[in-house]
């Protein structure tokens, strides 16, 4: 990621001032909440992407900067968020915010990384992005309620998981993709199909990881989504290849979810069925319809870093 990074380091460093601007307040605690998360390494996917899709689309670069930071800072959000309504202790190597400040400055701050996002699009002077802003957030909300009301259900299906994934985490990435839709007609449809493919080929990474591997690599919980019920795309493949670990899965299924014991021993199931595996050339194959969308644009170094940032994307341990 560095390499892409470099290639646009004046815009990331862009990037990074108007973050810690945004993060500004003297109410309270609100800077050193919001630093504990913005400032504790996450990857900037969403501003690169941005900055790359402005500068490969010929655009005012200025306007895939506020888009990234927006982004950054409504993504932030839903971290805070996320970690309150799951219960969530590790987030990013360290504990997570509501670990320390609490689930009501979690949540506040969340609120605050949300409204400065907001406020950001809104003073680029475009009702475009404003308005697909809108619509964005709006799906975010809907994937976030739709996954929460699946969890606990053991026969959720790869449709409805597609479903969730495709608001909760791609609708942004397409969003940035787009440079918030102030793009010409023939390069927005293609670098937003661009987007939603690289949000699923990421998002289901994401599950992969969750099923593989511990807190020590991704910085945050293993095999936290099965333990809240979460029937993830690893999951879903192996119980189609194997039609007994559903049944496994619906005995194990509490009011609370799945008991961390138990859950483990299920993702034993999981890999060895070929969920991971299977889960993986899904991923790969989006990611490579995410690379052949970027045809339409013109030849640059920045059309082909975004063709890396999708492969990237689907080759990474956290």
């Amino acid at each position: 990621m560095s390499d892409l990074w470099s290639l646009v380091e004046n815009d990331m460093h862009l990037v990074e001032t108007w973050l810690c601007e945004r993060l500004d307040s003297p109410i309270g605690r609100i800077p050193e909440v919001g630093t504990h998360l913005l400032g504790a390494g996450g990857k900037r996917l969403r501003p690169l992407l941005a900055v790359l899709a402005a500068r490969a689309g010929g655009h005012d670069v200025a306007h895939g900067v506020a888009v990234g930071c927006a982004a950054e800072l409504i993504h932030t959000a839903t971290l805070f968020h996320d970690d309150v309504v799951d219960g969530g202790s590790v987030r990013r190597g360290r504990p997570a915010a509501r670990m320390i400040y609490g689930n009501g400055l979690a949540v506040l701050v969340g609120d605050f990384c949300l409204a400065r996002g907001l406020e950001l699009v809104a003073s680029a002077g475009s009702i475009t992005m404003v308005r697909s802003l809108a619509t964005t957030v709006t799906e975010m909300a809907e994937g976030e309620v739709a996954q929460l009301e699946s969890a606990g259900n053991p026969d959720a299906t790869i449709a409805s998981y597609l479903q969730v994934v495709d608001r909760k985490t791609a609708s942004l990435m397409a969003w940035c993709a787009r440079v918030g839709g102030v793009l010409p007609p023939q390069l927005d449809g293609p670098l937003g199909r661009y987007g939603r493919a690289l949000g699923r080929a990421f998002q289901i990474v994401d599950d992969i990881l969750d099923c593989t591997v511990g807190e020590s690599t991704t910085g945050k919980s293993g095999g936290r989504d099965l333990q809240e019920g979460k029937l993830t795309l690893p999951v879903l493949l192996a119980c189609d290849g194997e039609p007994g670990l559903r049944s496994r899965i619906r005995d194990a299924l509490g009011e609370t979810g799945i008991a961390a014991e138990t859950a483990h021993a299920l993702l034993l199931a999981v890999r060895a069925a070929g969920g991971v595996e299977r889960a993986r050339k899904r991923s790969v194959a989006f990611a490579d319809d995410a690379i052949a969308e970027l045809a339409t644009l013109p030849a640059s170094p920045y059309r082909n870093a975004l063709a890396e940032l999708a492969r990237l994307s689907v080759d990474r341990v956290a």
